[in-house]
């Protein structure tokens, strides 16, 4: 959006704030002094210019040197899942062992009704060796109540056999397309499903109120707030998800910048609503909530499931899954299906997290350039945990996004599961993000939280930089990927703003652009890069409203 001609001279409106005294990030350089002016950055400058500020302010901040910086966004993270009861009610520590998971699902079952569903998570295989993952595992502590556990991927059920009843899988039932019944040596289900597969219990479950979804969705936003989160991609959503949405911004209470991709699947069952909510999607839209976007699971994870599509076979043998993994839609039909998309200005995002299902979605997303050429919306890839290098050049001709996942390092035990089932070399190039960057491709971050515990995104920007654990470790993961501390900070801020068509009203601190802002109590710049984990801000500003301040101790 234009700003009048005399924005950075005087005028006639008294400023709202003028913040004075502090160090403020800009892309031209450090600044002294920033004033804000029905909502929007109205000047920029030094402390001389300040004094000349003051006497047209309303208020005037002192921020005693304190850092300022552009809003930070989370690309790719599922707050309205959460609000849904996430995994369910039965939360397990993604660090929990075999021990202390069945205790605490043990406890679930002693507080709920006969026969009412047990759902959970999040349980990680590799911290569950020597205990059968198997529907008799959870029979022992749950023979009355269906169970039903996500691992921390979210693409895996652990489900006992009561849950396998009340779906009718038994022996005879074949896998569906795209998804893996696991089964003994003798063809009976284990209690192990993948994928698509989840489906067959998922849809047995009762679901939520739209109003309990509302509910435990708002204080979610201000613990988004609280990490300096300005705006997100709520990375799947269906109709109901798009109406809480919009209420609440009806209401004044959602702040954020949100854009909502609605779900092609649910659970890897295609989303039977997705024509007529793609229809109806005008309806849900609001000045700070953008509906116009599709969520596609290109494949699953490259973990000890082996649902991730890889160009080359995992390492080690998985009975129950192809070689190179599973890529879940046609070519052929997903290529029409984007291009269809496309022409109708609606952003696709892709979850691929293996190199063969990233270069299976830029093949889609090269179907819609052709037929539409490049006018149309920046398409965005997923996860991306692994990608040919012959692949990445073709994001910056393509205009797509590549979206990177750099929470994941330890003490996340999924790793684990990633570096046994892909091995070296590949795991050398593991969130190959600094090839990104060089590569010119427009390169964003996502937590994925809850698969990770925390959506902070200063764990995010450090891991980015140091390719180990928060504080530094002797262990790293594609330590040649690092980048530097300014490239961290754009894929956060201006890059995302970019990826979401609104760079031009967000993303830095520019004169005329939205007063979304953070204060925080470091400067970035100043501290070692292993202690930046350890930021918060102060303060938290969206449209030039203060959405969150934290308490002092």
């Amino acid at each position: 959006m234009a700003i009048p001609a005399a924005a950075n001279a005087k005028t006639e409106q008294r400023s709202d704030v003028l913040f004075v005294n502090g160090q403020i990030y800009t892309p031209n350089g450090w600044q002294s002094a920033m004033e804000v002016t029905s909502g929007r950055i109205s000047r920029i400058g030094s402390a001389r210019s300040a004094k000349r500020w003051r006497k047209e302010a309303k208020t005037v901040v002192d921020l005693k040197q304190k850092t300022v910086f552009p809003g930070l966004y989370d690309m790719h993270v599922h707050p309205v899942l959460q609000a849904k009861g996430g995994e369910g009610g039965c939360r397990i520590p993604q660090d929990a062992n075999a021990q202390k998971l069945l205790e605490l699902v043990a406890a679930c079952v002693k507080t709920a009704k006969l026969g009412e569903w047990i759902t959970g998570g999040q349980w990680q295989a590799s911290l569950l060796e020597g205990t059968p993952i198997r529907a008799s595992t959870l029979d022992a502590i749950s023979p009355d109540n269906p169970v039903m556990l996500y691992d921390v991927s979210g693409h895996s059920l652990w489900v006992n056999s009561s849950a396998m009843t009340l779906a009718g899988i038994t022996k005879m039932t074949p896998n569906p397309d795209g998804g893996i019944i696991e089964r003994d040596a003798a063809g009976n289900p284990t209690g192990v499903l993948r994928e698509t597969a989840n489906h067959l219990v998922v849809a047995k479950v009762p679901p939520q109120a739209i109003e309990k979804t509302e509910e435990n969705l708002q204080p979610l936003l201000g613990w988004f707030s609280s990490f300096g989160i300005v705006g997100y991609l709520e990375a799947m959503a269906f109709r109901d998800d798009l109406e809480v949405y919009a209420r609440l911004a009806d209401k004044g209470v959602l702040k954020h910048r949100v854009q909502a991709c609605i779900a092609y699947s649910a659970a890897g069952h295609p989303n039977v609503d997705l024509d007529a909510t793609i229809a109806d999607r005008a309806k849900y839209a609001r000045a700070n909530f953008d509906p116009n976007c599709i969520k596609v699971f290109a494949d699953g994870v490259p973990t000890e499931s082996h649902t991730g599509a890889m160009l080359e076979k995992y390492q080690a043998g998985q009975p129950n899954a192809p070689e190179r993994g599973l890529l879940l839609f046609n070519p052929v039909q997903m290529g029409a299906n984007v291009t269809k998309w496309d022409m109708q200005g609606i952003t696709v995002m892709f979850h691929a997290a293996g190199d063969g299902a990233v270069r299976a979605s830029l093949n889609a997303v090269a179907e819609a350039r052709k037929a539409n050429g490049m006018t149309g919306p920046m398409h965005q890839i997923g996860h991306s945990t692994f990608i040919d290098p012959e692949d990445l050049s073709r994001f910056k001709v393509l205009n797509a996004a590549v979206e990177f996942s750099p929470y994941l390092w330890d003490p996340q035990p999924i790793n684990d599961d990633i570096t046994k089932a892909v091995g070296f070399p590949r795991m050398d190039r593991v969130w190959p993000i600094r090839e990104g960057f060089d590569a010119g491709a427009l390169v964003i971050a996502g937590s994925d939280w809850a698969v990770v515990p925390t959506p902070n995104p200063w764990i995010g920007i450090e891991t980015a930089i140091t390719r180990r654990n928060p504080g530094g470790s002797e262990r790293s993961f594609g330590l040649g990927q690092a980048i530097n501390l300014r490239q961290a900070i754009d894929m956060f801020t201006i890059n995302a703003a970019r990826r979401l068509g609104i760079a031009e009203n967000a993303g830095s601190i520019s004169v005329g652009k939205n007063a979304d802002f953070i204060i925080l109590d470091q400067n970035p710049f100043q501290i070692p890069v292993t202690e930046l984990h350890k930021v918060q801000p102060f303060e938290t500003w969206i449209a030039g409203e203060k959405v969150f301040e934290r308490v002092k101790p």
